[in-house]
């Protein structure tokens, strides 16, 4: 059908671009389409500005020439006796988008990641929940409508005892951590309050002194957990102490026998008294133990403790290891972070620990450097 004359129009052309500009716009947000556009003096002025009745009508002519080519749909209110109907609150709607974009030259836009994974979820998905498309995955060398579709296989492992990374591995060719932090879009999928799918537990290594221990020491660095082993100077005397590495050691699941796995050093102490009141102390808080951390004497570290704080709350810095690194820091010593790679640690107000708040941390904002546990 060859398009007619009249579509070259300024007015006509003008329309139509809004038309286009409104739907690239309903896009870019998420949404398919637009609803209408609502014709009045500011949307078609050339119509409702025009000073002769004449002009009136042959604009209306051509927007039902529209409709009757199928591009565009026409709503009005009600018909009344003595009125025309662009008199009546009309509205139009896009029925022909790839003809419109070919009057007006206007391809339809390159669309993000995030607009494809909201049209794959729309599309696809099982489920119907619009937080999920705000919670977009990708995966090299997959579309989103291949991860959509394996997300719809999801309910079939509900019912399996299996870990998270286990779950996201059968699901997505084997990449085991698409769907690590992603629990709430996991539960929205299942329709359930929580993840049913555990994170994998967190590895705790342990060294119980001789005899007994009367206090618990976690060490952030491996290099200071294996040296504090094999000490001979007493400074660890009576203390177990716990190798967990980084924020992980901080997590709230630390407590729960479902949320980590403890493993005792083979040189120290394996007696089954000492282990079973190690756990359950760990998983019950059956009595009352002094416990403290040591680490690193750079932000990073007071963040590990103020979070440790959140599952032991009787935690403290512990003095014998911060107090020569404090000195040293004080006397000159210590790194700048953009020396060692720490420019993105946050500086922290307060750990709730002390010691830490009254002189760890004025040290630390006063030199404006690091020292490393390993000092």
């Amino acid at each position: 059908m060859t398009a007619p004359h009249w579509l070259q129009q300024p007015e006509i052309l003008k329309l139509l671009n809004l038309l286009i500009d409104k739907l690239d716009n309903a896009q870019l947000q998420g949404r398919g389409a637009i609803r209408s556009l609502k014709l009045d003096s500011r949307t078609f002025p050339a119509l409702f500005n025009a000073v002769f009745e004449t002009d009136k009508e042959n604009y209306w002519s051509q927007l039902q020439a529209l409709q009757d080519m199928g591009w565009l749909r026409i709503k009005t209110d009600k018909a009344q006796a003595g009125k025309a109907g662009y008199e009546l609150n009309p509205r139009l709607e896009i029925t022909d988008e790839a003809a419109l974009r070919k009057a007006t030259a206007r391809p339809e836009p390159i669309k993000s990641a995030q607009q494809l994974w909201r049209d794959a979820v729309s599309v696809l998905l099982n489920v119907n929940d619009d937080t999920i498309a705000n919670q977009k995955l990708e995966i090299p060398g997959k579309t989103a409508e291949e991860i959509v579709g394996r997300l719809n296989l999801l309910p079939t492992l509900a019912d399996e005892p299996l870990l998270l990374r286990e779950v996201s591995a059968r699901l997505f060719w084997g990449h085991s951590k698409v769907l690590d932090n992603r629990q709430p879009l996991i539960a929205a999928i299942l329709n359930v309050e929580e993840c049913p799918f555990p994170e994998a537990p967190i590895q705790l290594q342990v060294f119980l002194p001789p005899g007994d221990f009367d206090g618990v020491l976690f060490i952030e660095n491996l290099v200071s957990f294996e040296q504090a082993t094999r000490d001979t100077s007493g400074r660890f005397a009576e203390l177990a102490l716990v190798f967990a590495s980084g924020f992980k050691g901080a997590a709230k699941r630390l407590r729960s026998t479902t949320g980590a796995s403890v493993y005792f050093a083979s040189y120290g102490n394996l007696a089954c008294a000492s282990s079973k009141r190690f756990l359950s102390w760990l998983f019950s808080d059956s009595e009352s133990v002094s416990v403290w951390f040591w680490g690193d004497l750079d932000y990073s570290g007071m963040q590990i403790l103020k979070s440790l704080r959140n599952s032991f709350n009787r935690l403290e810095a512990w003095q014998p290891g911060y107090q020569p690194m404090l000195a040293a820091l004080l006397a000159g010593h210590g790194h700048a972070p953009e020396e060692a790679g720490k420019t993105n640690q946050k500086p922290v107000d307060s750990t709730g620990s002390s010691y830490a708040d009254q002189q760890l941390l004025p040290a630390l904002f006063k030199t404006c450097k690091f020292l490393d546990q390993e000092f």
